[in-house]
């Protein structure tokens, strides 16, 4: 059987999955576009910048990180590779754990639906496997904080999947406050492409994106260290920690470096920028099962 467990988004990472590298296309892109036409995908697109990066460097940079994963004591599993599924990179999106339960994605992409079969093999592994009823939630939006759970109202997360994630907690057995994080403007696809835990008491983010009521939510919870407009958009926010004491971050994000070390933090710095003009990070780019316990 494979235990889930994850008591905090910085514990220390046992267990992942990772997506396998496809090398994709322009077309592989416009064509689902034509397909399933939507408008969140039409303001996502017009907010962030998507090209289709380099392969053979995107390619390495990706091995880089997944054996960095394994080196830090993690087994890593890779998702099956979906022959009708073009891009596989961010399995962040197609399940999330939260305590001992792994809650499967809701989304509204058909695509993001598509790729979730992939996770067909590990399921029967899972003691404790939750589907939510209604609405739509991605991975993406959910934060897991020593008390709370956070989650973005992006446009992949509506109040209808918040509410059903309560029912699903009610079923679970999981008594967590469950606390909805606002945007200030449309086109955000993850709450943890404008906000991540970079230690168990320390976040970094980019308070433009953010409602005030829900930058003051986490200035509550958190000591926040400021990204700036570049930052964001250079998808620097999507870290993704090891260890309490150490996380994974963009090489090029020397400002967090600064202030990580300052709060007794080791940054391990990784170059993903070719991975990364398909949007998304290090964070987008695992699925963690297990957190925290012995291995």
């Amino acid at each position: 059987m494979t235990r889930i467990a994850n008591p905090s988004d910085v514990a220390p990472l046992r267990d992942v999955i990772v997506g396998p590298y496809k090398n994709f296309t322009w077309w592989d892109l416009i064509w689902g576009s034509l397909r399933y036409p939507d408008l969140a995908s039409l303001r996502y697109a017009r907010n962030n910048t998507v090209q289709v990066p380099d392969h053979r460097v995107a390619g390495r940079q990706h091995a880089r990180f997944v054996e960095v994963l394994a080196d830090a004591g993690a087994r890593v599993r890779t998702l099956a590779d979906l022959d009708d599924v073009s891009i596989q990179l961010y399995p962040r999106d197609l399940a999330f754990a939260v305590d001992d339960t792994l809650f499967l994605a809701r989304s509204r992409d058909p695509i993001r639906r598509k790729e979730q079969k992939a996770l067909a093999r590990y399921l029967p592994e899972i003691p404790n496997v939750r589907h939510l009823e209604g609405g739509f939630l991605e991975g993406g939006d959910v934060i897991v904080t020593d008390d709370d759970v956070l989650v973005g109202l992006s446009e992949a997360t509506d109040l209808t999947g918040v509410s059903a994630l309560r029912e699903a907690f009610r079923h679970a057995g999981i008594a967590r406050r469950i606390v909805p994080i606002e945007f200030s403007r449309r086109g955000v696809v993850h709450l943890d492409t404008k906000f991540t835990m970079v230690g168990p008491k320390l976040g970094y983010v980019h308070s433009a994106s953010l409602t005030p009521y829900s930058r003051s939510l986490l200035a509550e919870r958190f000591e926040l260290i400021e990204a700036d407009d570049t930052e964001a958009r250079s998808l620097m926010i999507n870290t993704v920690a090891l260890a309490p004491d150490r996380v994974i971050i963009d090489e090029r994000a020397r400002r967090l470096a600064g202030a990580m070390r300052a709060h007794g933090i080791e940054p391990v710095a990784l170059d993903f920028s070719e991975v990364t003009k398909f949007p998304g990070g290090f964070r987008c780019a695992t699925l963690p099962l297990r957190r925290g316990e012995d291995r």
